[in-house]
């Protein structure tokens, strides 16, 4: 492994980013998760048992390996608490787990209005937002109005910050006819917060330039993927901050240059939970197989999600905006009993034939034009290198790899942590 690796979500989100993170953090010093909120999760399968991440990265299970929640997160401590909870209770110790200074806090008040502006918005216009105050947090964020982190260690500008920030929120509030909040309360709530995570409360860049000139290995962990990114995803059913490796180095602190290595995490397949355009959705008895036998419901809110055939002209544009040096193709296994397997390889719209992605608008006209394959017809949940797969497997990894234009580096063939090939 590079000493600085990021991961980063190459479809919808859901490509089974926390799969791979848990697997390399068994050798890495820092995992830094570097954007986003408890609004999706990672799914992680070990010895110690099945969890579904939200905020806390996918390093906690490794006791030497120092987890950081990064500059570019906003952070629900109540979630928080209850994913430690989740896993204290499972035998794991967790002494390993920081929050930079620099994150953003979502207040109840973010939550209160994401769901208020989600349902007052027609069924067509909906983003499929969690409704957890993701957005919410991040445009306080950008206005200059948020509370981070830092202001629960000095109660006076915290108090200073909250009065500022309180009357606008209550005009939104009373506007919805959702109940309002005072100062007073916000401030016992944030007490308690300090109480219970003042001591992980940390300016993590020392410590992570510090482990750059060391030259030890430093991993850095988004969520979703790049097709919902603010800037260069299916806007405007886009989560609010920046999943990409630009992103990544934004987020923990290290600059472009100094990731070595961006591994791009997608399915075999495609996925995906929330609004937007999906080129590949299948909504017959093929999507019903690919949902059942792969487990496809949400981490986080349990929704089903949307399921197709691998979309390469998305892949290749993620690939193209991230700079991927290396793909993980998950979840080959679920693939093992189709006998006909596609990929898409171009669009129509408006009755021409293209290989690029286009913006939103013309997505949602677009219709995909697919290369068929034969399936394997044989299971590869056993396979453990390359050479162990069947013919066809191999020749429609291949393919995939081709089509997006990165070498394939990793293939899980199941969710166990030894469920992988290493190309």
């Amino acid at each position: 492994m590079s000493n600085v690796t990021s991961i980063v979500g190459a479809q919808w989100g859901d490509e089974g980013k926390g799969r791979i993170v848990d697997y390399l953090a068994v050798n890495s010093d820092l995992v830094i998760r570097f954007q986003g909120g408890d609004n999706a999760g990672h799914t992680v399968i070990n010895d110690k048992g099945k969890f579904a991440l939200h905020i806390i990265p996918s390093g906690i299970f490794n006791p030497e390996t120092m987890n950081i929640v990064g500059a570019g997160t906003v952070v629900n401590f109540e979630t928080m608490a209850e994913e430690l909870e989740s896993i204290t209770a499972k035998g794991v110790e967790v002494n390993n787990l920081f929050v930079d200074v620099r994150a953003h806090l979502i207040m109840p008040y973010h939550r209160a209005l994401d769901g208020a502006q989600e349902g007052a918005k027609s069924s067509k216009m909906q983003i499929g937002t969690t409704k957890r105050g993701i957005g919410p947090a991040y445009s306080d964020k950008a206005t200059r109005s948020g509370i981070r982190a830092a202001d629960l260690l000095d109660f006076d500008r915290l108090r200073n910050r909250i009065e500022m920030a309180l009357p606008q929120k209550n005009r939104e509030l009373a506007y919805f006819g959702l109940p309002e909040y005072t100062v007073d309360e916000l401030m016992e709530l944030c007490a308690k917060w300090k109480d219970r995570f003042g001591h992980m409360i940390i300016d993590s860049l020392p410590i992570v330039r510090q482990a750059y000139e060391e030259n030890r290995k430093i991993l850095l962990e988004g969520q979703l993927g790049v097709m919902r990114d603010l800037d260069w995803g299916i806007y405007p059913y886009t989560t609010s901050s920046s999943p990409t490796s630009g992103g990544a180095a934004i987020g923990s602190g290290l600059g472009p240059r100094r990731i070595d290595e961006v591994i791009g995490v997608t399915k075999v397949y495609s996925t995906s939970v929330g609004g937007g355009p999906f080129m590949t959705e299948l909504t017959d008895e093929t999507a019903e197989k690919l949902r059942a036998i792969g487990g496809e419901y949400g981490a986080t809110t349990g929704r089903p999600r949307r399921c197709g055939w691998f979309d390469a002209v998305a892949a290749d544009y993620s690939c193209w905006i991230n700079g991927f040096t290396a793909l993980a193709l998950t979840k080959l296994d679920v693939l093992d009993t189709f006998e006909k397997i596609k990929v898409c390889t171009a669009y129509r719209v408006n009755g021409e034939v293209i290989t690029y992605l286009p913006e939103t608008a013309q997505q949602e006209i677009a219709e995909p034009i697919y290369e068929e394959f034969d399936g394997w017809m044989a299971p590869t949940t056993e396979a453990r290198k390359w050479e162990d797969l069947p013919p066809k497997a191999q020749a429609y990894c291949k393919r995939l790899g081709e089509l997006v234009g990165c070498p394939i580096k990793y293939i899980s063939v199941g969710p166990e942590r030894d469920q992988i090939i290493i190309l």
